[in-house]
């Protein structure tokens, strides 16, 4: 099992949970596999409520596919997909784990100072995947967040 760590706008994160998609601009199939997990972050871009968090873990439960439908609150805005390449998700676990209260417990943060170039594109880290010990600290910190 692979987890993969990326960066969601905040008006995304419903969608993904209740339609079970994630999407993202470019295909990212070289990286990310059916059987694989998705950290999902929000970025603070726009964000009023999670920015800065980690707010769920899902299962990819598809093959990459293509779906030029707007699904998402900016594409259906807009009325064009903006996010097309996508796959389908199962989130397993949700909460609100602010990212700033990992440092010191991850590895893959490996510059502290340098922490948002973690954070950003798909899949984040750098394109490398957050090591398993990692992520049962993810996890831990939403379980420990699931009802706030």
């Amino acid at each position: 099992m692979t987890f993969w760590l990326v960066p969601i706008q905040e008006d995304m994160w419903d969608n993904i949970q209740y339609d079970g998609v994630y999407g993202y601009k470019s295909n990212l199939s070289k990286y990310i596999k059916q059987g694989d997990d998705l950290i999902f972050y929000v970025s603070k871009y726009y964000a009023t409520r999670y920015g800065g968090k980690i707010v769920g873990i899902g299962k990819v439960v598809s093959e990459w596919y293509y779906d030029d439908t707007p699904l998402y609150p900016e594409e259906k805005v807009r009325n064009r997909a903006l996010f097309p390449h996508r796959v389908k998700v199962e989130v397993w676990i949700t909460g609100a784990c602010d990212v700033k209260s990992l440092i010191g417990k991850v590895k893959f943060v490996e510059d502290v100072v340098q922490l948002p170039k973690y954070l950003r594109n798909a899949p984040a880290n750098l394109g490398r995947p957050i090591p398993d010990f990692d992520a049962k600290i993810i996890e831990e910190c939403l379980r420990q967040t699931m009802y706030d």
